[in-house]
């Protein structure tokens, strides 16, 4: 939001920020008004991604796991998963034979 006015207070155009989820049951909430019990813990976050949503300046996509970037920092991965999402990246790794 602070980058998003910053650039408004430049007159520098820009599209609306997407955030790629790989959890459907969160997208859902997401978009969801109804507030579930189980969800109190994140009530005032949930709130305000809602209302970013419903005010069309936030995107929610799903993205299937196995395309999550993300999760090169989070998350053990299998080898051939990590180079993939390094290779995601654009980063090289210089002891391969290449």
């Amino acid at each position: 939001m602070w980058l998003e006015s910053l650039l408004k207070e430049l007159q520098i155009t820009y599209h609306t920020p997407v955030i790629f989820c790989d959890n459907l049951s969160t997208i859902a909430m997401s978009h969801n008004p109804v507030l579930h019990n189980r969800t109190k813990h994140i009530e005032l976050d949930l709130y305000f991604v809602r209302d970013k949503i419903q005010s069309k300046t936030l995107i929610v996509k799903h993205i299937p796991s196995e395309f999550q970037t993300a999760d090169i920092f989070t998350k053990p991965l299998p080898n051939t998963q990590f180079i993939i999402l390094r290779n995601q990246l654009k980063i090289q790794d210089f002891n391969s034979a290449d």
